[in-house]
């Protein structure tokens, strides 16, 4: 049973379809350590659990009774003076699949097999997309600070948009409270670029949930700044895959001009995959 909305596919097809990639999407990459244990990517509560660690805390839901997820990585960061090296250094080595793994992811291969999308974007601080695609045989161009945005690269080349910063520019990631309420301004070259990107252009978001920060923000921009997309048989500008979805999603999600694609809770990660190929056929 097709699970792809045919505007998705009518806009894959001409080329005005853009991917925005979640930690749902590198939760599902999984591989065997050093140690012989099993991996995946770490999730963003993984990362707030590792926070509450590192400042002494045995139980992490003892701070989450005191405050949010994005409070207790601000508290991190007063703490620790504002640097967060000890939480990106567990990053760094909590995302590092052997080539074969990631290889072998079937969402990653199936983003890679996108020909008609030469630029995604990306709220994951780790590599694991632009690694599929050289890994799949797509030239690929990293954009983290601005000096990015204005180098040259070849027609086939892909841009990987890295909207919250990256594990190599651990000062440009947006991790705290206080670096979500800076990009809430709307008023970083990172913001403009995206904003220039979206003219013409639908986003299909895959990885998130309602209650992540990131589609928050994104979709406030999204609809206030652009509404409807002209020339689309739907006018949406947006779609999210969601898993089992209620009617609260559908319909907080519709109020934003975001459409619902449904997904199994129980495989997401082969109906995300089979979604990727149907937009194609």
């Amino acid at each position: 049973m097709s699970i792809c909305p045919t505007d998705l596919r009518h806009h894959y097809r001409t080329g005005r379809l853009l991917p925005f990639i979640g930690a749902g999407v590198s939760m599902s990459v999984q591989w065997m350590s050093a140690d012989g244990m099993k991996r995946r990517g770490p999730s963003w509560e993984e990362l707030v659990n590792q926070a509450a660690t590192k400042l002494g805390f045995a139980d992490p839901r003892l701070l989450r009774v005191r405050g949010g997820d994005l409070q207790i990585l601000e508290y991190f960061g007063i703490k620790r003076n504002n640097e967060f090296a000890g939480l990106t250094n567990w990053l760094a080595r909590e995302m590092n699949p052997p080539d074969e793994d990631l290889r072998a992811s079937q969402i990653h291969a199936k983003l890679a097999n996108l020909d008609n999308c030469r630029l995604f974007y990306t709220t994951n601080y780790d590599d694991f997309l632009e690694r599929a695609m050289r890994l799949h045989g797509r030239e690929c161009h990293r954009v983290v600070v601005e000096a990015d945005m204005n180098r040259s690269i070849s027609a086939e080349a892909v841009q990987v948009v890295k909207f919250h910063g990256d594990l190599e520019y651990p000062r440009h990631m947006v991790i705290s409270e206080r670096d979500y309420e800076r990009r809430l301004r709307l008023d970083t070259p990172m913001d403009f670029h995206f904003q220039a990107d979206l003219l013409g252009r639908i986003v299909l978001f895959l990885g998130y949930s309602f209650k992540d920060w990131n589609v928050s923000y994104l979709f406030r921009l999204i609809n206030e700044k652009f509404n409807q997309l002209q020339g689309a048989l739907s006018g949406r500008r947006a779609y999210i895959t969601v898993a089992d979805p209620s009617d609260f999603e559908r319909e907080m999600f519709a109020a934003r001009n975001i459409e619902v694609v449904p997904v199994r809770g129980s495989n997401q990660t082969a109906d995300i995959a089979a979604l990727l190929e149907e937009m194609k056929e």
